[in-house]
């Protein structure tokens, strides 16, 4: 994150641990945004759509890939402070539960440090970083608005609440 931006702004801490399973994002990361589950089929466009509408430069390279596995798009998003565009991995897939899935085991693979959102069938792997900054990205982005904001630990993935949260 850039200078001057800490968590602390985006997130209280719900023990005493300072450690991003504790952490839930303050209401007002959200307000005014529609939180209710998404049920409908989308694809990277409806991303990158958010994504614009927050006012980010966004661009969307399509990569080839088996065709056992989803389709992925990397979508890299200029962040204002951030000296390089953002890298996100955007995954279609048929249904929310294979983007749950996938985000999960995604970040499995990755391991601690690791994030991504998922709402309805999309599901999106960011860089991996500390747990806090990562928590801050998602609430200065508007992530956590959009996605279900989830996190991996040493040994499981978790999701950070206050946010958008599908079931």
């Amino acid at each position: 994150m850039p200078a001057g931006v800490s968590w602390q702004q985006f997130a209280v801490d719900r023990g005493s641990s300072g450690d991003e399973r504790s952490l839930r994002f303050r209401p007002e990361v959200c307000d005014g945004r529609d939180l209710r589950p998404d049920y409908s089929a989308l694809n990277e466009s409806s991303f990158i759509r958010f994504l614009q509408e927050q006012h980010y430069e966004v661009q969307a390279q399509r990569q080839e890939v088996d065709p056992k596995n989803p389709e992925l798009h990397y979508v890299f998003v200029n962040i204002p402070g951030f000296a390089d565009p953002m890298p996100l991995r955007v995954a279609v897939l048929k249904s929310a539960d294979d983007a749950g899935r996938a985000l999960h085991e995604a970040l499995m693979q990755r391991g601690a440090g690791s994030w991504g959102v998922h709402r309805a069938n999309v599901a999106v792997l960011g860089p991996a970083g500390s747990g806090t900054d990562d928590v801050a990205f998602a609430a200065v982005t508007k992530l956590a608005c959009w996605g279900t904001f989830t996190v991996a630990g040493t040994d499981d993935a978790f999701v950070v609440p206050g946010g958008y949260v599908e079931p």
